[in-house]
């Protein structure tokens, strides 16, 4: 079964993750996903993982988009990633 969750690392007061979340809203009615939000900076190995990259989308396991995020491409992604079942690193 494909994963049905995409997570948006962010932290507060980020524009571009702000940007994301608006598109990944957009998306998520359209591919019926559910987005979870993880800020980084409520946690350390977050905060060391992914530093000044961030907007972060993932699916599973998988990061499929960083900073800076070309939303046509993200769309492909996550159409191919939510049909697929992406969950390996």
């Amino acid at each position: 079964m494909p994963p049905s969750e995409v997570t948006l690392y962010r932290r507060h007061l980020c524009g571009l993750c702000d940007d994301a979340l608006f598109e990944l809203r957009a998306l998520s009615s359209e591919m019926r996903f559910t987005i979870v939000e993880r800020d980084i900076d409520a946690d350390a190995d977050l905060r060391a993982r992914y530093g000044e990259i961030i907007p972060v989308v993932a699916v599973g396991d998988t990061d499929v988009a960083h900073a800076p995020i070309d939303f046509a491409e993200l769309r492909a992604v996550l159409e191919w990633a939510l049909g697929q079942g992406t969950t390996a690193s």
